[in-house]
């Protein structure tokens, strides 16, 4: 019995041994995969190659884009609570005027199949280019707003159109009155 117990000790340690060197091993490209999908993202979000990301403060969490010398609009992040599985995070590209530009979501928790509906590139999410927080409700139409929703995600819709509005809202003092600092 002794014996059974030692074994089946020295296996257990044996496999934490090997699970934590992997992971130690393992641990700076994950991290970097990480960085790689998060410019891959960036740039799906602009769109546009020629655009020149620039972060104004080392602590900002917005990004300024650049071309011909020109701040063209801003990047930025995008994040709720509210998924049907917790927390989603998008890049939002508004230009100066506060038109949205492009949308992108980095990370979230939704249902297979169900949420890939706010996947990256995703169909859906193209309604909400064109659209300005002056000029539209960022609800669902069927609560009176300017956007469909998805039946059978509707808690990632309604979640996905408000944090989109919420957004415009909270950035609108960078592209309302150009203080991009701020």
């Amino acid at each position: 019995m002794k014996a059974a117990l030692l074994m089946l000790v020295l296996a257990a340690g044996a496999a934490a041994l090997l699970i934590g060197g992997l992971a130690t091993a393992t641990q700076q490209r994950i991290a970097q995969n990480q960085v790689d999908y998060d410019l891959q993202q960036l740039q799906r979000a602009i769109k546009n190659l020629s655009m020149t990301l620039i972060q104004p403060t080392p602590d900002s969490t917005h990004f300024e884009l650049w071309s011909d010398n020109l701040r063209q609009g801003f990047l930025l992040p995008l994040e709720t609570t509210q998924g049907y599985n917790g927390t989603i995070r998008a890049w939002l590209a508004v230009d100066q005027a506060g038109t949205i530009t492009a949308v992108s979501t980095r990370s979230h928790q939704e249902t297979p199949g169900i949420g890939d509906i706010i996947n990256a590139g995703a169909p859906w999410l193209d309604q909400f280019y064109d659209r300005d927080v002056r000029y539209h409700q960022f609800r669902s139409k069927r609560l009176g707003g300017d956007f469909d929703h998805v039946t059978g995600a509707t808690i990632t819709s309604r979640a996905y159109i408000e944090m989109v509005g919420q957004g415009l809202k909270a950035h609108a003092h960078r592209f309302m009155t150009g203080d991009a600092d701020e």
